[in-house]
């Protein structure tokens, strides 16, 4: 009989959400001014009420406590807190005081995110992370923050994957300011967002110095769609460089998860191969690696990617949390089985390789806001109905909670 596949004592089980995705409500920021505008949202869908978590956290930290979550991570709405530069709202920080006494109250460790993709309208006209100064303008938003929740933060994740932001935003139009190809705007927002994430690290650390601080980086996997090829080998060198590397002054690199921090977060959903193409500006034509599983983004689920991302951090020499792994799909049954095979490979990479992962914060708690996409693609373990807000727990929530209760893998059929 085979042993079961546990985890090691005290990991983390939770979901992973972002205040603009789930509140419901955020008027004040550059995502709301993006969604306004024709054509940039699936179905001309605007964020709107959300979730309406913003009123109802309390039942939904204790729905997903009786699924044996013990942490949950979430982000706190900047343009909330800092409506002007240099005002901050009291009402907002005790909303939020309130959110994080909750989970806690719940038995939950909160991981919170300081910036997941939205900055205020007034930040935005300053020329947003492009400007010089960006960074700066970041830190008195993180300092309030910290002065006021930091007794009540377990984890504290600065940025949520830059280099997506990054590349979304200047090279692929997808997200504000919506530009498309400017490599030179994408690195420039970057060489800010590293300047940010390490004025951020070492503020935290400066006022909690017992604080635990990293940040989420995500690992889209980029192979050559034909290994033995020059041009698509070097198609994917400069997809790697835009989406795993930031600058430092001069014309130094740096990996993004050799930043400060105390822990690495790994996001991880899919990869590409490259073919080369020369009409193509955005890297290349991407390509599904043939025989696996499609998710409704139309990328391939490869689970072993996850273990190859995992053990590629290993050398860095720190803890690792899965900050976010997901699925998008109106079939909870492949998210189901999509959940047992990419534990598994976590399971391997902790078991097999050595790897130190201390947390698997699963994407997403609820169905909402899936940015320039809408409300269509579906993520959540529990499925929200549009007009009346009812939660309805997916089977994949009752899996997710029996593997959670156990700190195990079910046993293989």
């Amino acid at each position: 009989m085979a042993e079961p596949r546990r985890f090691p004592a005290g990991f983390l089980w939770g979901n992973a959400t972002a205040a603009h995705q789930v509140e419901g409500g955020n008027t004040n920021n550059d995502w709301y001014a993006f969604e306004q505008q024709p054509g940039h949202i699936a179905n001309g869908d605007v964020s709107g009420i959300a979730d309406d978590n913003f009123h109802r956290y309390r039942e939904d930290f204790k729905t997903l406590r009786k699924l044996a979550n013990n942490a949950h991570r979430l982000s706190i709405e900047w343009s909330r807190i800092e409506p002007t530069p240099g005002e901050f709202d009291a009402r907002q920080l005790r909303h939020y005081r309130n959110v994080l006494s909750e989970l806690r109250e719940q038995g939950m460790s909160p991981m919170l995110t300081l910036h997941h993709f939205t900055s205020p309208l007034w930040f935005t006209a300053r020329g947003g992370w492009a400007a010089p100064g960006s960074d700066e303008a970041f830190l008195p938003f993180v300092g309030r923050v910290v002065d006021e929740l930091g007794e009540l933060v377990d984890l504290w994740c600065t940025i949520n994957e830059p280099n997506i932001y990054a590349t979304q935003g200047w090279i692929f139009g997808a997200f504000p300011p919506a530009r498309r190809n400017d490599v030179r705007g994408a690195w420039r927002v970057l060489a800010n967002l590293r300047k940010a994430h390490e004025g951020a690290y070492r503020l935290i650390k400066q006022r909690r110095p017992d604080a635990v601080v990293g940040i989420a980086h995500n690992k889209f996997w980029l192979l050559p769609a034909r290994p033995r090829s020059v041009l698509d080998r070097g198609a994917v060198q400069a997809g790697r460089t835009l989406l795993d590397w930031w600058p430092m002054a001069g014309r130094r690199m740096q990996r993004t998860v050799a930043a400060s921090a105390d822990f690495i977060g790994l996001n991880h959903y899919s990869g590409r191969l490259l073919r080369f193409n020369p009409i193509r500006r955005e890297f290349g034509t991407q390509l599904n690696p043939p025989g696996y599983p499609i998710s409704d983004f139309g990328d391939a689920i490869k689970p072993d990617w996850i273990r190859e991302a995992l053990v590629e951090l290993k050398r860095f020499g720190k803890p690792v949390y899965v900050t976010e792994s997901g699925i998008a799909t109106t079939d909870d049954s492949i998210r189901e089985r999509f959940l047992v095979d990419i534990l598994a490979e976590v399971h391997r990479a902790i078991a097999e390789d050595g790897v130190d992962v201390r947390g698997y914060f699963h994407w997403t708690s609820m169905d909402n806001f899936e940015w320039s996409h809408g409300y269509r693609m579906k993520f959540g373990i529990i499925a929200v109905d549009r007009k009346t807000m009812e939660r309805t727990l997916k089977p994949s929530a009752h899996l997710f909670g029996r593997i959670a209760r156990a700190n195990a893998l079910p046993e293989p059929h």
